[in-house]
């Protein structure tokens, strides 16, 4: 006996007839009466009885309709515990270092995944406060961004707090530029320029305070005095805008810059060296929304640092 017999003799029970319960079931007339007839040859009792006025339940029949009424019920109870589990909100949360691009890729991602039950949050943040969210687990994902000389002290931090590091790509600087700065229609631009002018980035932590012992065409960053301070790349964007300020950024971000109209252009000599990549729980398990994002931002940025 299959659970589709139940159905369709419950359908025809219901309807008092045989051809009502076939157009609401969509089914041939033949079709329902041979699977009502292999039921009743299985079960070895008569359930219906015909006659040109429809049919009605046997005494047996109507015991039959009653089981097989709990039965169905208990059935789409049990079918419907993955849409019940699914009604308590997964939260995914990504601590990410501040770049534009990242917005974008969150957004992509938010569009593909609508869903009611998936409470999406990303929080612009300095490397210590991600790997610190993913540590207590108030982030699921981080992604990060350092140079060689944050390398060091950031691969030690991931150890001590037992995080996992996976590398997207390698990048390097470039200046963030906007109209309102003289060096705007510049094709290069050389460190000891930049030097007079402001540079915007976000709050300082320990790993962007070793920053400053890079140096770039022989000119160490420490040497920078005039510094704007914002606490998101929205203000970063409206600084670059309507000032003449500058921001040290990676080229993963230039195309996302190029259409507000910020130019990312290179710096003479400039070999720093930035890792991108994202922080995770030592053999963590993901939810099904996160290993999501992660297939995101690793297509994503192997469509550029894979160039």
């Amino acid at each position: 006996m299959q659970l589709q017999q139940l159905e369709y003799f419950i359908a025809i029970a219901d309807a008092g007839s045989l051809n009502k319960a076939a157009e609401k079931l969509y089914l041939t007339q033949p079709s329902l009466s041979k699977a009502i007839a292999n039921l009743e040859a299985e079960l070895g009792i008569h359930v219906f009885v015909r006659s040109k006025n429809g049919v009605q339940m046997t005494e047996e029949g109507r015991k039959l309709y009653e089981y097989a009424k709990a039965i169905m019920e208990r059935t789409d109870m049990i079918q419907k515990l993955g849409t019940q589990a699914r009604e308590v909100p997964e939260n995914l949360t990504l601590a990410t270092y501040p770049i534009i691009t990242m917005g974008k890729w969150f957004t992509e991602f938010y569009n593909r995944h609508k869903e009611p039950y998936v409470h999406l949050k990303m929080i612009e943040c300095r490397t210590m406060q991600a790997m610190e969210m993913v540590e207590n687990g108030t982030a699921e994902i981080g992604f990060l961004m350092f140079n060689e000389k944050q390398k060091k002290e950031v691969q030690h931090t991931l150890r001590m707090k037992k995080l996992e590091f996976h590398p997207l790509g390698t990048d390097t600087w470039y200046a963030n530029i906007g109209p309102c700065h003289p060096l705007y229609e510049r094709d290069e631009v050389e460190m000891r320029e930049l030097m007079d002018y402001a540079c915007v980035r976000m709050p300082d932590d320990y790993f962007s305070n070793l920053t400053f012992f890079l140096t770039i065409d022989e000119i160490s960053l420490n040497r920078i005095k005039r510094v704007i301070h914002v606490n998101d790349t929205g203000a970063i964007i409206s600084t670059l805008l309507h000032t003449d300020a500058f921001r040290f950024g990676p080229g993963l971000s230039a195309e996302d810059y190029a259409a507000l109209g910020i130019r990312t252009i290179p710096i003479r000599n400039c070999n720093v060296k930035v890792t991108a990549g994202y922080v995770c729980r030592h053999r963590q398990k993901y939810t099904a929304a996160a290993q999501e994002l992660l297939d995101l931002l690793s297509r994503k940025c192997l469509e550029y640092y894979g160039k």
